[in-house]
């Protein structure tokens, strides 16, 4: 399993509220399309900034979707939840699970 932990802070006047809006028609428009999509989960951090956690099948199907980005529909209402100077991203490879 290959994850993507994205950190964030929400743009100026976006709740949360509108945040799981837009990522719920992102999941249903797009994501839940993808070959290798697992799972989507949003997390609120203790000092109010946010962590998503993509699942990915592997890190080929993660990379795919990454390049189609650009066919997201709807893309603009959701990059418009996030301060862009406050994005940052790791990539995880599973080793191993207890």
């Amino acid at each position: 399993m290959y994850k993507d932990v994205i950190s964030y802070e929400l743009a100026e006047g976006i709740t949360i509220d509108r945040l799981l809006q837009v990522a719920q028609q992102i999941i249903n428009d797009w994501m839940k399309k993808l070959t290798g999509f697992i799972k989507w989960e949003i997390h609120a951090n203790s000092d109010g900034s946010y962590t998503d956690i993509v699942y990915w099948e592997n890190e080929a199907a993660a990379k795919k979707a990454e390049k189609e980005m650009a066919n997201i529909p709807n893309a603009g209402d959701w990059f418009a939840c996030y301060k862009p100077e406050t994005i940052s991203s790791k990539k995880l490879s599973q080793l191993a699970e207890f």
